[in-house]
């Protein structure tokens, strides 16, 4: 009768456990009582034993090698992790030094202010159309009052439109409903700098026979004549001057001098009729946007906002 499956498992593991025993036993004999059949099994089960242990060292050697590559993607995960954090804490340190410079240069602006003047920090930009705004966390109770002029290390910025008695809005100069006493900084012309349909301004009230004095890249400054600015304190450069095909005034554009978008901190002029800055207009942080244009600032001698540390001092690192 033949064996079924199982019992031929059963066979066979008994016979591997027979061998395996008598195996075991002929190791264990002395050399001396070895016979012919314990002879023959060592040789038939001697390879077998040498391939088995074979694979176990690989085995064996293969689970090393994994633990270690375990143990050397955590320390890789944990080195990530590290030098993010350390890439974090220095992108960190340089925005704070950055900080750091603008409010030493804002400083030193305050000291070169013709009267009193009060910082204050961009909080918010107007989300309407009808005005192009920012507000700043400075009100009434501080002496903020609508019309008073605000300006940045850069130049000129707004007036304030509205002021509550924590908080004002600053209408900027690129709005439609603002207008700025100007002076071309070279050809001495004036003109009024008004706000237009973007970014930029338009310097209105230029006669068409002036088109020949004025230069790309020319500086425009606040004339003093609104009594809201005081005089000197820059506005932009010329991008463009033409000449209409009607009308009395050139059509001249101007780039503003302050990058309203990126502005952080201001300064608010509460007393704007005591005179100009105590400071050259070609000494105020420069905004270079068109490359193209030329711009010859001439001679700049003395101490910049570029240069101060907000003591009147040289700190040699510029911008």
């Amino acid at each position: 009768m033949p064996l079924s499956r199982p019992g031929l498992s059963a066979t066979g593991l008994l016979l591997l456990l027979v061998l395996l025993g008598w195996h075991v036993h002929a190791r264990a004999k002395p050399e001396h009582t070895v016979n012919i059949a314990d002879r023959a099994l060592l040789a038939m089960t001697g390879p077998v034993q040498a391939k088995l242990a074979s694979l176990a060292r690989a085995i064996g050697g293969g689970a090393d090698h994994y633990l270690y590559l375990v143990g050397l993607n955590r320390e890789n995960d944990d080195l990530r992790d590290r030098l993010a954090v350390a890439r974090s804490e220095v992108s960190e340190l340089a925005e704070l030094r950055s900080e750091n410079r603008r409010l030493r240069q804002l400083n030193a602006l305050r000291e070169w202010a013709p009267s009193q003047t009060i910082g204050a920090s961009v909080i918010g930009h107007g989300t309407t159309s009808r005005f192009r705004t920012l507000r700043i966390d400075r009100g009434e109770r501080e002496g903020v009052r609508a019309g008073q002029p605000v300006v940045d290390v850069y130049g000129a910025v707004g007036r304030v439109l509205r002021a509550s008695d924590s908080f004002a809005d600053v209408l900027l100069l690129t709005d439609g409903l603002s207008a700025v006493g100007a002076r071309l900084q070279q050809s001495r012309l004036r003109g009024v700098a008004v706000g237009g349909s973007g970014e930029r301004l338009e310097l209105g009230y230029v006669r068409r026979r002036d088109l020949a004095a004025i230069e790309p890249g020319e500086l425009v400054v606040t004339s003093g004549e609104d009594q809201v600015f005081p005089e000197g304190v820059p506005i932009g450069r010329v991008l463009r001057a033409e000449m209409p095909q009607t009308g009395l005034f050139l059509e001249v554009v101007v780039e503003p001098a302050v990058p309203f978008d990126r502005l952080e901190h201001v300064l608010v002029v509460l007393d704007p009729g005591e005179g100009p800055f105590s400071i050259a207009p070609t000494q105020w942080m420069e905004r270079v946007v068109t490359p193209s244009a030329r711009y010859d600032q001439g001679a700049n001698p003395g101490l910049s906002l570029a240069d101060s540390d907000g003591t009147g001092s040289l700190d040699g690192e510029r911008l």
